[in-house]
């Protein structure tokens, strides 16, 4: 394995030369990324994740601050009375000044609802936050293994390139020597120009996914990514079983949490409706007339206010109706709980069979993969030896790249699968797969 990791890098890199040519002056500086420093890049950097970060901060605010309803208010006025016309008085301090301070108290027992509110809005906030994430952890994991196929899809297919290159080059010579017709070797030289179209599209596709990629992982032009691994070094025969998985799918979680805060919006409904309110102020005031004395005069006052609403007791008044909309909101979400239940589970059993099939088609693709290499080495002896012509080296070539590419495509296929039936049932993503 590692002796084939090797050659595939080797010949890889002999593709950046294409890559060099599309580029400006500016040298790119080459990385070598793993999955998970892509996915740790992309929690760092990607926009929808900073977003919903802002958002979540924006919830823990409200949550900290959700008791000030009940934080007392102050004010202090003041004033002067002068009369009109004091220029012309034989009285010039004929004035009166005043200073007055007002404290204030409410309470209702809506505060506690608010405060509930407050704190399921974040804790909803904070599973959208951990689906934003998992999301673009699951896109970054998708994307990453894409461009890994393709890349080795471009390794094949250059080798392919190679390889009918060679041959082209070895009829020529044997056309020199006079035992070869110029038929084999113009047919030899279309199927070496036809290849290269192929390799220069293959390329120049993997160039605008990887642009797409660095895109979502947040990473800067000036570099160009080397992709660190293998597909055949995920563990795609691995039997994947849910026994011991504790499942927990983010959409029934969000709607769980969306049930509980309808509930707390029934109880606030009913506290605005029927509960009572309680106000308490405080006021004091000093008062100096300077037409009557130079002594200041005190005055205060205490106030009690309790306001009891009656309104919510008529059925058709807007407090009633509050209360019941917020009932069929309840009733809304639990039918909606139950089907996504329902969903998750229906979901889960097909993508199972959905990962069980393509393990199946794996094994059987590995050995047509190994049928087809023995075939094109059996097909290119025989034709050294003049016993086979042309068209079947070449028919035998095709057979074996499309062997390999199909079985490279089931490979992604079946990773892609697993992830996402890990974002399904809300596990952590390597859990069903992991690697070797």
């Amino acid at each position: 394995m590692k002796k084939k990791n090797v050659f595939v890098a080797v010949i890889f890199s002999l593709s950046l030369s294409l890559f060099a040519q599309t580029q400006s002056k500016n040298d790119l500086e080459k990385i070598m990324l793993s999955v998970d420093e892509a996915v740790k890049m992309a929690l760092e950097k990607n926009v929808s994740v900073l977003r919903g970060q802002i958002t979540l901060n924006a919830a823990a605010r409200a949550k900290a601050h959700s008791w000030n309803s009940i934080s007392p208010t102050a004010s202090v006025s003041g004033g002067l009375s002068i009369p009109d016309g004091i220029a012309d008085s034989s009285s010039p301090s004929d004035y009166s000044t005043s200073l007055t301070g007002t404290l204030g108290l409410s309470f209702a027992p809506s505060l506690f609802s608010s405060i509930m509110k407050a704190r399921l809005d974040y804790e909803s906030g904070q599973i959208t936050y951990e689906q934003t994430c998992s999301t673009v952890e699951l896109n970054v994991r998708k994307a990453y293994y894409g461009l890994l196929a393709e890349q080795e899809n471009i390794t094949l297919q250059r080798r392919n390139l190679q390889t009918a290159k060679d041959q082209y080059e070895q009829n020529l010579a044997k056309y020199n020597q006079g035992r070869m017709s110029e038929l084999d070797v113009l047919s030899a030289e279309v199927k070496y120009k036809s290849l290269e179209p192929t390799v220069e599209n293959a390329y120049v596709t993997f160039l605008n996914d990887l642009d797409t990629f660095m895109q979502l992982i947040g990473m800067e032009k000036r570099y160009f990514i080397e992709f660190a691994g293998s597909l055949d070094d995920l563990p795609t025969d691995k039997a994947v079983s849910l026994d011991n998985v504790k499942i927990n799918a983010p959409t029934v979680a969000s709607l769980k949490k969306q049930l509980e805060s309808a509930r707390a919006a029934v109880l606030a409904a009913r506290f605005t409706a029927y509960a009572p309110s309680i106000t308490a102020q405080w006021q004091h005031g000093l008062k100096q007339d300077k037409s009557k004395s130079d002594d200041w005069t005190n005055s205060g006052t205490i106030t009690l206010t309790a306001k009891i609403p009656l309104d919510g007791f008529l059925p058709w008044s807007t407090g009633a109706s509050t209360v019941d909309k917020a009932k069929d909101t309840i009733a809304d979400l639990e039918l909606q709980l139950a089907d996504a239940e329902k969903k998750v589970k229906v979901s889960t059993e097909s993508s199972l069979r959905k990962i069980r099939q393509s393990q199946s088609a794996i094994k059987a693709k590995q050995a047509n993969v190994q049928l087809a290499e023995r075939t094109y080495e059996m097909t290119l002896q025989a034709y050294n030896r003049g016993t086979k012509d042309l068209l079947s080296l070449q028919n035998a070539s095709d057979g074996l790249l499309s062997a390999q590419v199909s079985l490279k495509s089931e490979q992604q296929s079946c990773i892609n699968a697993v992830l996402e039936l890990e974002n399904t049932i809300g596990v952590p993503y390597g859990t069903l797969l992991g690697g070797k």
